[in-house]
């Protein structure tokens, strides 16, 4: 993990400048985001004891840098059946994640394109102190003609419990008249998304998200697991509304349903801790709002 956060340090000074790739003139927007997401209430499988999560984002994006805090306040049901915890105290109240970014990218020619995007976190309950990860995303584009295009490239990530490389790949189409209207689709893993814009200003889209997740570092006295850690996963279905209000104005929001979700447990040196605890689906809803200075 230390030799991860090493290169990637190394990547961002190397490669981070106050013009962002795709802005030649040097004039980049910033923009304010803040999100809001509920999920309803839903047992574990091996248990009667459940959760409901209400979560919260802000976000700052300036010169293809970001910063981002999110909350999730975690709201237990019959505590007392849960599958861990002492059966008293609430296993956990609130999760934090704080996120620093750099994204550039940039045409390689007519059809080609690059991107990357490099990430530091940190995921915890309470004490920060080993909760740290990092990720790297990098991948090409290319443009087949004005309605298809396609991505790849790969991510690596790292935190206190392991490393991953997932792949990605993805095919795009869109078909727009002067109007702005017209259908559009992205399918494609790790998300997929498809819908109808109305006009330049307003449209609908369904997509699904495969890998929705975190690892956080539990507080030192945690009642789970003392300075553990709790890895979330699940994967996800929202249709949504879409509005550019104003050329500095957006506004997203749509029911959701969460689904394959589960929760592992890890001690202090990242060990598993009995299997992992999945829990029923759930619906949802999320609003998203974003301000372009």
């Amino acid at each position: 993990m230390k030799r991860l956060l090493a290169i990637l340090l190394c990547t961002l000074s190397l490669t981070a400048s106050p013009v962002h790739a795709d802005d030649p003139d040097g004039e980049a927007s910033v923009s304010v985001s803040a999100s809001g997401r509920y999920i309803g209430s839903s047992d574990f499988d091996d248990s009667s004891g459940g959760v409901q999560v209400t979560s919260g984002q802000l976000e700052i994006e300036a010169w293809g840098f970001s910063f981002s805090y999110t909350g999730d306040k975690y709201s237990w049901n019959d505590k007392q059946a849960l599958p861990f915890g002492n059966g008293s105290d609430n296993p956990w109240d609130t999760l934090h994640l704080l996120s620093l970014g750099y994204e550039f990218d940039g045409d390689i020619n007519k059809n080609w394109g690059y991107s990357m995007d490099l990430e530091l976190s940190s995921a915890f309950e309470s004490e920060m102190s080993d909760s740290y990860g990092a990720a790297l995303t990098g991948g090409f584009s290319y443009e087949f003609n004005d309605n298809w295009s396609t991505r790849f490239g790969g991510r690596i990530s790292g935190n206190s419990i392991d490393t991953e490389i997932t792949p990605y790949l993805t095919v795009s189409y869109e078909n727009f008249a002067k109007d702005g209207s017209g259908a559009f689709f992205t399918l494609g893993a790790p998300s997929s998304e498809a819908g109808y814009a109305f006009n330049k200003a307003s449209r609908i889209r369904a997509s699904l998200d495969m890998f929705e997740g975190e690892t956080y570092r539990l507080k030192d006295d945690s009642s789970v697991a003392r300075k553990g850690y709790v890895e979330t996963s699940s994967m996800l279905v929202g249709l949504y509304y879409d509005w550019q209000a104003t050329d500095s104005f957006f506004l997203s929001f749509g029911p959701e349903y969460h689904f394959g979700r589960e929760m592992q447990l890890y001690d202090s040196d990242g060990d598993k801790l009995n299997d992992s605890h999945d829990l029923d689906s759930a619906l949802g809803c999320s609003l998203d709002l974003r301000y372009t200075f």
